[in-house]
């Protein structure tokens, strides 16, 4: 199963939550993303899976650096879907929310080695799922 748009949102919203705020719990991620807790728990399972996060046994949710690494790597692809979004219909007038949702899509359309090939030839697959990353 590859990483869908909704796994690339959980996977950001953990990266920029993790820039203001050392402990991250799921409450603070269904906040931000307006999502119920059990959709969190649901995602949070599937990206401990592929070795981007750690769930500490008291809730804290830690991004590995595997985590980091795709979580940049993700941010960079949204950035330049952004910056060269295609022309919409005259009229539509797109919100940055549906913007951004879309270019999530088109991100989550690539294979998920785009974002993990070169983290999976410097350290191996899931080469530190184990440790959570120190910055």
């Amino acid at each position: 199963m590859e990483l869908s748009a909704a796994h690339l949102r959980y996977l950001l919203a953990i990266y920029e939550t993790a820039a203001t705020q050392r402990d991250i719990c799921s409450r603070t991620i269904a906040e931000r993303l307006g999502v119920t807790r059990p959709s969190v728990a649901r995602a949070l399972d599937q990206l401990m899976d592929r070795g981007m996060i750690v769930k500490a046994h008291y809730g804290k949710v830690y991004l590995t650096d595997r985590g980091v690494f795709v979580a940049r790597r993700v941010q960079q692809q949204v950035q330049r879907v952004l910056e060269h979004f295609p022309p919409v219909e005259p009229g539509v007038g797109l919100t940055g929310a549906e913007r951004l949702a879309a270019a999530l899509a088109l991100t989550a359309a690539l294979p998920e080695r785009a974002f993990t090939g070169a983290y999976d030839r410097l350290f191996g697959p899931g080469g530190d799922a184990d440790q959570a990353a120190s910055g």
